[in-house]
């Protein structure tokens, strides 16, 4: 199988339970909530709390396009934009990570919006991640086996920075360059599905989920 289409594949992998609210990475169990309940998975259940809840694939649906424009972009050979929209899609699973930490203590939509939206780098963030919760995220990351995103991340930071702003050093991307972008995407989803399984406190919350009851 291609390297990129493997990111596709690994789109399919995991849910996430509304029960319990951690993410199965099940193969047996992701067949049948493929088909269950209209897709929300009603009527199987969770392998880790066992309630029948509804479930929904992991990454939600508002994040698909981003990954799937990782490995169009990878296809096309468009180097700077595997490294941008890598970047961008660990940047916004963490600012839905806020978003659900400022929900579940009653903050407005529009104050949520505002915070997150003002959000203009990764220290930054992650020491607002620090201030809610008292945990850092680095630690979490490093908790559940991904020690080195943060500096996965950086180095894609800094590769696309002299690109993009290294007039007279201008450094030409390379295929390799890009496949670093691409397993730092796929690894994204790994420590986030990770990191939500073992601290489902700090799963975003689904609104969808307001709408459907327990079985």
């Amino acid at each position: 199988m291609p390297e990129q289409e493997m990111l596709l594949v690994q789109l399919d992998r995991y849910w996430e339970c509304f029960g319990c609210g951690r993410v199965i990475d099940d193969p047996a169990t992701a067949k049948d909530l493929e088909k269950a309940g209209m897709g929300w998975g009603v009527g199987i259940a969770c392998p880790k709390c066992g309630l029948t809840a509804t479930k929904t694939a992991f990454p939600g649906q508002r994040f698909r396009p981003l990954f799937e424009m990782v490995v169009e972009c990878f296809q096309l050979k468009r180097a700077i934009l595997v490294l941008i929209l890598a970047q961008t899609v660990f940047e916004a699973m963490l600012g839905d990570l806020i978003a659900g930490l400022l929900f579940r203590r009653d903050c407005p939509d529009d104050i949520i919006f505002g915070i997150t939206n003002a959000l203009r780098d990764l220290d930054t963030t992650e020491r607002l991640i620090k201030e809610i919760t008292q945990k850092e995220i680095s630690k979490l990351f490093k908790e559940v086996g991904f020690e080195d995103i943060r500096a996965r991340f950086g180095r894609i930071q800094s590769k696309r920075n002299k690109f993009l702003h290294s007039a007279k050093q201008k450094k030409e991307l390379t295929i390799d360059d890009m496949r670093e972008a691409l397993d730092f995407a796929y690894d994204t989803v790994d420590a986030f599905a990770a990191l939500y399984s073992e601290h489902p406190e700090l799963r975003p919350v689904d609104r969808t989920q307001e709408r459907y009851e327990e079985y």
